[in-house]
């Protein structure tokens, strides 16, 4: 008896060990060209972010920074392409709507090539700026702590008859201090693209799924701050490269604070590469911290 559990531990072990794959080296992946650019006609400028990817699994890994003396252009017939510049101080390709406007309703498309990088391209088409009646319900107190909080019912009519995408996003201005030497500067710089939340601690990301040419609201809230000067809420109507691009984020950033063992991937539209290239129109509305 003790000579048949003896056999059949050996041969769960070996059976075990058959079943184990050792690897020696590290994986061989090729680093790529990551591109993340918004097209805006109510801005005056077109940023573009391009940096390179990085592999997960490498004994020697490498950092993720801005690729310079890249070749970036931009192109609204995909034949005649337009050279956009860089800021070496920010560290981002650009172009202004003087050099090349960013009309509703047209088709771009971009390129962008790097030494020892594969050349990634993209393209993208302007939604058109639709009439959506929108209205803010705001409702705002001071709380014991300094500061207000706005509880806000953001209600728009979904334009019929067409896929439509949209997000809620806000723009502040703020006044920071800094000490340098033996005076006090002052620095204004403005947020835009920072989404707000719903009442259940999610992105306002929609889209007009089974809400086709119907009222679409949400509930949500912001803070206002005593070096605030002023808040705007603007109704992105996007494209749906932006609108699954955030939403696949807004999912990866769910499933990594749960701890998921199957993350979603993340959305792309770079052709030999990683990022986003999309577009979006807004509306804006005034908020109570300007009034």
């Amino acid at each position: 008896m003790n000579r048949f559990f003896l056999y059949i531990f050996f041969v769960l072990c070996v059976g075990t060990q058959s079943c184990i794959t050792y690897i020696d080296r590290e994986l061989e992946v090729t680093p790529k060209l990551v591109l993340n650019c918004y097209l805006v006609p109510q801005l005056d400028t077109t940023i573009l972010q391009l940096t390179n990817s990085a592999s997960l699994f490498s004994r020697k890994p490498q950092k993720i920074q801005a690729v310079l003396n890249a070749t970036v252009e931009i192109s609204n017939d995909n034949t005649h392409w337009v050279l956009m510049s860089f800021d070496p101080d920010h560290q981002f390709y650009f172009i202004t709507q003087a050099d090349f406007p960013i009309l509703e309703g047209k088709t771009y498309h971009v390129r962008a090539s790097a030494a020892n990088f594969e050349t990634v391209t993209a393209s993208c088409t302007v939604p058109v700026l639709r009439e959506t009646n929108i209205s803010v319900v705001e409702e705002c107190t001071e709380t014991e702590y300094g500061y207000t909080h706005c509880e806000l019912l953001v209600k728009w009519n979904d334009f019929p008859q067409e896929d439509n995408y949209y997000m809620l996003s806000n723009k502040n201005l703020y006044h920071d201090y800094w000490y340098s030497y033996n005076s006090y500067d002052t620095i204004q710089y403005f947020n835009w693209y920072f989404l707000y939340d719903n009442d259940n601690n999610k992105p306002c990301i929609y889209s007009d799924k089974d809400q086709d040419g119907k009222k679409m609201s949400v509930s949500t809230s912001y803070y206002l701050y005593e070096n605030n000067e002023f808040c705007e809420l603007a109704l992105l109507q996007t494209d749906i490269n932006c609108y699954q691009f955030q939403l696949c984020l807004s999912n990866y950033d769910a499933d990594f604070q749960f701890f998921m063992l199957e993350p979603v991937q993340i959305y792309s539209n770079i052709q030999n590469g990683y990022g986003i290239f999309g577009a979006f129109v807004m509306e804006r509305i005034e908020l109570a911290g300007m009034r």
